[in-house]
């Protein structure tokens, strides 16, 4: 038997009517009554299960409705997200700003400070404070006993003198 439940072997020789296509032979064949009664009973059974043109209107607007309710989920969901990412993203961007302008407001003192213990490049050594004059240094015996006296003597000698400004160029005044 076939999957159609209709016997499909071939005719049987001892069969003496004629197939109903070639168009000869009784009126009646019992075989085509057969076949034609079991695809009456599938029709009968599958066409109820059958979408109709309503069901299908309905289910186009049940997927309608799903792909919109999908479609405002996900853009809300997504926009959601950069945005939380865009906060992120500029709150690294300050704290990379600050941080290199901190720096460089540290260095920028740093570097003052420096600047400021530094004597200008246009005053000796010599004059410079809390250093004795280069001369003295060379005149200067090799430290005994009483080299802690020799010491306040030459911070006295640069103690005495200040330097003034004058016309652009540092002085020596006595």
């Amino acid at each position: 038997m076939s999957m159609n439940a209709v016997n499909s072997d071939p005719p049987d020789p001892e069969n003496k009517r004629a197939s109903v296509a070639g168009g000869g032979g009784p009126p009646y064949d019992a075989h085509m009554d057969r076949r034609l009664t079991v695809l009456e009973t599938r029709f009968d059974t599958i066409l109820p299960t059958l979408a109709t043109k309503a069901d299908l209107a309905e289910l186009r607007l049940d997927v309608e409705r799903m792909h919109l309710d999908l479609r405002t989920t996900l853009t809300v969901e997504v926009h959601t997200a950069l945005t939380s990412t865009m906060r992120w993203c500029v709150a690294l961007a300050m704290t990379v700003v600050l941080s290199v302008v901190g720096q460089g407001l540290y260095l920028n003192k740093q570097v003052a400070d420096i600047a400021a213990r530094v004597p200008p490049a246009g005053v000796p050594s010599a004059l410079a404070p809390d250093r004795p004059p280069a001369a003295q240094l060379a005149s200067a015996s090799p430290p005994q006993a009483g080299a802690a006296s020799g010491r306040r003597d030459s911070a006295a000698l640069i103690r005495s003198r200040s330097l003034s400004r004058a016309a652009g160029s540092w002085r020596c005044a006595p």
